[in-house]
């Protein structure tokens, strides 16, 4: 008896990425200081970082994308920034305060840049640092939060997270104390994350309100949870993709399981995803510092040198990849010698990346599309023995005109013009086949016996 796969694909629009490289934006021209985070607010696309001349452009640690080229904003701090954030209609900045001992939240109207409540103090800092800075800003449950570096709020203890009530700032429980065991004796939280009404939060923390929670908690309006025990290193960033919450970070552990920089929670633990990073060299800092979701994929920028997989291959990835969910794109290699912390789609559907490293920066841009938006037209298609020994046939309501083979991790096995039935000599495992016809297609997963 045939076993039969019959798959019914509803009319959606994808944007498909293979094999392409970036140009950069400053090629032969100065950027000094690294790139840490765009944003799009009104009609403008805003860079902030450790840079003030980008492109040769003098810009002040802000600069604005104004027809394919970094231009001097309005907007003018007087420290590097971290992280913008857009709240009613609002551009909010956090930044780091590299000068004197007091930092602020500042708000930006279209108009006006202004202070939002008393300054941030770090007092009882050691090590690296004893200058108070602000990483992060989001929006919850009706109110601003911050988080960063710091442990008092005007005249008021506060642990490293803050929320504005509309008049002055509020400690969020007892906040964060203590570091993750053997990382530097610094204290932050440096991302947050909104999801299913809970405010997520992860850094560089041993405790999260008085519970052991290494560098990852959640917060449900009243008090702190840890989940599963965190990390054994620092987080640098959270996104939800594919109904999942993922992390990433320098961190290689969680309660004992190993994860290479890049986990998912399945509701009770971290686990690894069917891939990690890991170093090239001894000297080697690993980290993952950006995940964004762009058009339903997973955008994952940082201190990256090559990617390992389940099967313990590995590919170079410089700086950035992207996962949809059942495939890597490592973008022909990605930017050596770059960390990638800035990721934006612009409106001319082209993806543009920042970061730089050791007081050197960096601007990339490429096509999301390289060739043709395709779309995924509503078809049956019949795909038989599935799994199978040497060969499939195909039964479609569509005539294809040719057909492309790839591996799990992306990578072009075969190519060819479309025939019902399909030789395919392989190794046993799980491929995807692409049907083609014009500017449509299929993707259908095959199991090879």
């Amino acid at each position: 008896m045939k076993k039969l796969i019959l798959l019914f694909i509803s009319t959606i629009t994808v944007q498909f990425i293979q094999g392409q490289n970036f140009q950069e934006v400053c090629e032969n021209s100065v950027v000094n200081g690294t790139i840490v985070d765009y944003q799009s607010f009104g009609d403008t696309i805003y860079a902030t970082g450790f840079f003030s001349t980008i492109c040769n452009e003098t810009v002040g640690y802000i600069a604005k994308w104004e027809n394919n080229e970094w231009k001097p904003s309005a907007i003018n701090i007087t420290d590097p920034g971290h992280a913008f954030e857009v709240i009613d209609n609002q551009l909010y900045i956090a930044k780091y305060e590299e000068s004197i001992d007091s930092n602020w939240v500042y708000v930006y109207n279209n108009s006006s840049l202004e202070k939002v409540g008393s300054g941030v103090y770090l007092t009882t800092a050691s090590g690296f640092s004893v200058l108070p800075h602000i990483y992060d800003i989001v929006e919850f449950d009706g109110k601003i939060v911050a988080c960063g570096e710091f442990d008092r709020v005007g005249q008021q203890s506060i642990n490293g997270i803050m929320q504005w009530d509309g008049d002055h700032w509020e400690p969020l429980g007892d906040g964060f104390t203590g570091n993750i065991l053997n990382t530097a004796p610094v204290i932050y939280p440096h991302q947050m994350l909104v999801h299913n009404s809970e405010l997520y939060v992860v850094g560089n923390f041993r405790y999260a309100g008085g519970e052991e929670a290494n560098g990852i908690a959640k917060w449900d309006g009243t008090q702190w949870t840890n989940m599963a025990g965190g990390f054994n290193n620092t987080v640098y960033g959270i996104a939800i993709f594919d109904n999942e919450i993922i992390a990433g970070g320098a961190f290689t552990e969680s309660n004992g399981t190993a994860v290479d920089r890049i986990a998912k929670w399945d509701g009770t633990q971290w686990t690894p995803l069917d891939f990690g990073f890991t170093a090239t060299s001894p000297n080697d800092f690993i980290f993952v510092h950006t995940l964004k979701v762009i058009d339903d994929i997973l955008y994952i920028g940082g201190g990256l040198k090559e990617v390992t997989y389940a099967d313990n291959s590995t590919q170079i990835c410089n700086g950035i990849v992207s996962y949809n969910g059942s495939s890597l794109n490592t973008f022909d290699g990605g930017v050596a010698g770059n960390d990638i912390e800035a990721i934006i789609k612009t409106e001319d559907q082209q993806l543009l990346i920042g970061g730089g490293v050791f007081g050197s920066g960096y601007s990339g841009i490429t096509n999301i599309n390289t060739s043709i938006e395709e779309e995924l037209i509503s078809r049956e298609v019949q795909i038989f023995p599935n799994p199978f020994e040497n060969s499939i046939h195909i039964s479609a309501r569509d005539n294809f005109e040719k057909y492309i083979l790839f591996d799990t991790k992306g990578t072009v096995i075969k190519a060819g013009e479309f025939e019902a039935t399909l030789n395919l000599e392989l190794l046993p495992g799980m491929y995807i086949l692409k049907l083609i016809n014009e500017n449509t297609y299929t993707a259908h997963k095959i199991i090879k016996r």
